[in-house]
């Protein structure tokens, strides 16, 4: 029964539950959030944290095409104060993909 119990544990846990999860975190739901944006919008995912659900933002879409800049392939990061949420803006052909850390609207 023991081995049971840990076996479902692995399995409904997630990275932020095994890492940083506790009892006051938020308890968030294990779907991945979804976007219902006005045409010519663009989804946006902004990440779970211990204070925050995964949720969607939407946002004015990334240029067409042409002669694109280059950037390096590396992933942004946020370093978010208490309270700030990290909204990761992806490349486009105009600039190169970087971390914002915003204020959460109510």
């Amino acid at each position: 029964m023991l081995l049971a119990s840990l076996a479902i544990g692995v399995v409904l846990s997630t990275p932020l539950d095994a890492a940083v999860r506790d009892d006051q975190c938020v308890p968030c739901p294990k779907i991945f959030p979804v976007c219902d944006c006005a045409e010519g919008q663009e989804c946006i995912f902004v990440r779970e944290t211990c204070t925050e659900c995964a949720h969607a933002i939407c946002a004015p879409p990334a240029p067409t095409p042409q002669d694109c800049i280059i950037c390096t392939q590396q992933v942004p990061v946020c370093n978010c104060e208490a309270g700030q949420e990290c909204v990761i803006i992806w490349q486009t052909c105009t600039a190169c993909a970087h971390a914002l850390c915003i204020s959460p609207t109510l």
